[in-house]
């Protein structure tokens, strides 16, 4: 798979994801906040954090995966 479609298959699947999910993700992932500061962002439990983290990162590798070659 092109490097092309490997981007365009994880776009896809970022912007299929709830908005709050892409939100909360952004501020761990880009932002550094750690779990805790991301939960009292956002309003949720730093389990919840976590919960969204691997659900993300899940549906973005499953999306390479899933893509044509």
């Amino acid at each position: 798979m092109t490097r092309d479609l490997q981007f365009q298959a994880r776009w896809r699947a970022w912007n299929a994801l709830p908005a709050r999910d892409r939100a909360i993700f952004a501020s761990v992932r880009i932002a550094g906040l750690d779990y805790d500061e991301a939960a009292s962002r956002h309003g949720c439990t730093a389990q919840d954090v976590e919960q969204v983290i691997v659900r993300v990162l899940v549906a973005l590798m499953e999306a390479e995966d899933d893509a044509p070659p």
